[in-house]
């Protein structure tokens, strides 16, 4: 059975200092360190959330710039496709100029070589004929 006497209360002294001391020399800066564990802890969550939520924001920006540069380059083709289709148009059309003047030009050149040569064919002929004309009656004409 347990005696209450004096030990009982040394005892009890010996616990309470034993106690204060083990709070003053363990507990305390075991619950300091890890109050300030959980602090760091808590800021360094705080900056990954904040650094998350900038790379979510980046990332947006990034896709909308993206989508506004193929946007802007896709009008940017049609407009270049657009003007090189005129200006194939216009290539084509003087080409075209070009391509009937010169038909015009050598249809007149031909024309004339065909008047030269025809003029030219009528002298001979006249020879010709003369000449044949001179044989078949055996006198000149």
């Amino acid at each position: 059975m347990i005696e209450i006497n004096v030990s009982l209360f040394i005892q009890m002294a010996n616990f309470l200092i034993f106690l204060f001391l083990m709070n003053f020399i363990l507990y305390r800066p075991i619950r300091r360190i890890v109050a300030q564990r959980k602090k760091l802890i808590s800021e360094k969550q705080e900056g990954i959330e904040n650094l998350e939520a900038q790379a979510q924001a980046a990332l947006l920006q990034y896709d909308r710039s993206l989508q506004e540069a193929r946007r802007t380059g896709g009008q940017r083709i049609q407009e270049l496709k657009a003007a090189g289709y005129e200006q194939e148009k216009e290539l084509l059309r003087q080409s075209s100029e070009q391509t009937a003047a010169t038909v015009q030009q050598l249809h007149e050149e031909i024309q004339k070589d065909i008047a030269v040569a025809r003029n030219d064919l009528k002298q001979q002929v006249k020879s010709f004929s003369v000449d044949l004309a001179q044989k078949i009656l055996g006198r000149t004409i």
